[in-house]
């Protein structure tokens, strides 16, 4: 009996061991693109918004109509660059990447903002 406990408490502390060393573990990694695209109504906002917040690691996203940008946040292992352009470019709207410096001076800059 006092085996069996002594089984059991060890399996114990291995499995609070090893949950100790997964939380541990790095977060991923967090990429953030943009892109100047060629959406002209709110509708195309909409679709846009729609498709892209399901595509796989989206952790946030920014769809602006005035200045025709997106801003996407995606976990690295989950997704990448080249995917979220097909699946906009599937939609049928442009997806030109910019850089995140060009993005805040488009975005800065659009009309009623």
């Amino acid at each position: 009996m006092k085996k069996i406990i002594q089984l059991i408490a060890l399996s114990l502390l291995a499995v609070l061991f090893i949950n100790e060393l997964k939380a541990q573990e790095p977060k991923s990694d967090l990429i953030t693109v943009c892109y100047k695209t060629t959406m002209d109504c709110n509708d195309c906002q909409v679709t846009l918004t729609n498709y892209l917040k399901f595509e796989k690691g989206v952790k946030d996203l920014k769809v602006d109509l005035k200045s025709n940008t997106i801003k996407v946040v995606y976990k690295s292992e989950k997704n990448s660059p080249e995917n979220l352009v097909k699946g906009i470019k599937k939609l049928g709207y442009e997806a030109n990447p910019i850089t995140e410096k060009e993005y805040k001076i488009l975005v800065r800059e659009s009309p009623g903002k």
